[in-house]
């Protein structure tokens, strides 16, 4: 099948290219495509160099399945576009993850709602937040045992989810603590932790709580009884989230049955010793989500705790988004 990636000369286009490389169903080179500033800028894949362009109507024209990881407001514009030219868009904005009708998929919970596809029937599926996914792959199989009834979470956010040049801000900060230019985070992140990631919301919240809780919501197909509280923060870690997070159950939780269902759930590992845990340095560069400190609350036999931690730019991106694209090729 033939692919194009839009956003590709950014942190999650150029690993969803790196993923595409191991894909058997992806059909000759990608297209790559991006704004006009990126256009020119050369990628390589499978050992070739090729050159990105600036995304026109006509490049989706001979397009399967297009990787969209260029921001909210060119997958409003292009998403359309490419799905009216027959083209599964795999998008990764917010921009379409609440549009009614359109899935908002993690694979290995929802999988159902992508239908094996080929050309001339296109449309748009929504890839989630990079902090939802790993947060609703911990949750799934315990909902599953238990009924999940309320979900409270704070989040450690790596600076990569915020793109190369927040990246780059830390390290500049790294060497040098005093200079001055805070251009992507409101506070300096070096050494530092900030409770604030996205819009500042009338309800004393920020965008990315909103994010998470409404898409648990929506990804789990529960919108009416699931309680989710979510506090995000930003770390100075470059890759690699972090969830520190509390689950209220219907059922009375039991351990040992707790970490079975976790461990059989495609995609996660836990760790079985209560003490036990990843951190973002040990999960970077891996495909699964890790549950750690996996613990009853004291006093309440209905509550869990947990570490959860995942590669931000793996499953929390661009392999969730390939994945997707693995069940539109019909290679799950």
């Amino acid at each position: 099948m033939k692919v194009a990636v839009l956003g590709a000369t950014g942190l999650v286009g150029w690993t969803m290219l790196k993923l595409l490389e191991d894909r058997a169903w992806v059909s000759g080179d990608p297209v790559l495509l991006s704004s006009a500033r990126g256009a020119g800028s050369k990628l390589e894949f499978a050992g070739r160099q090729l050159e990105c362009k600036e995304v026109e109507a006509e490049d989706f024209q001979d397009v399967d399945i297009a990787l969209f990881s260029a921001g909210g407001n060119p997958s409003r514009t292009w998403g359309p576009v490419a799905a009216e030219a027959g083209v599964w868009v795999v998008d990764n904005s917010s921009a379409w993850r609440m549009e009614e009708g359109v899935p908002l998929v993690v694979p290995e919970i929802n999988g159902r709602l992508v239908k094996t596809t080929g050309k001339g029937n296109g449309g748009i599926i929504a890839n989630p937040n990079c902090s939802t996914i790993q947060v609703a792959m911990a949750v799934a199989p315990l909902d599953e045992l238990f009924g999940v009834r309320e979900v409270h979470v704070t989040t450690l956010q790596a600076v990569s989810g915020a793109g190369q040049k927040a990246v780059a801000e830390l390290e500049r900060q790294e060497k040098n603590p005093a200079a001055e230019g805070i251009d992507i985070f409101p506070r300096p992140i070096f050494r530092n932790a900030i409770p604030a990631i996205g819009a500042a919301l009338p309800d004393g919240s920020f965008e990315e709580e909103d994010k998470v809780i409404r898409e648990l919501k929506k990804i789990l197909d529960r919108r009416d009884d699931l309680a989710v509280t979510c506090t995000a923060t930003r770390v100075p870690v470059v890759t690699g989230h972090s969830a520190a997070m509390r689950l209220v159950c219907k059922e009375p939780v039991d351990l040992v049955r707790a970490t079975d269902a976790l461990n059989k759930w495609p995609g996660v590992e836990v760790d079985s010793d209560p003490h036990g845990f990843l951190t973002p340095r040990e999960i970077a560069g891996r495909t699964t989500v890790h549950v750690g400190r996996l613990r009853a609350e004291t006093n309440n036999p209905r509550a869990l705790m947990l570490w959860v931690v995942a590669d931000n730019l793996l499953k929390g991106a661009a392999l969730n988004a390939v994945q997707i694209a693995d069940l539109l090729a019909g290679k799950s």
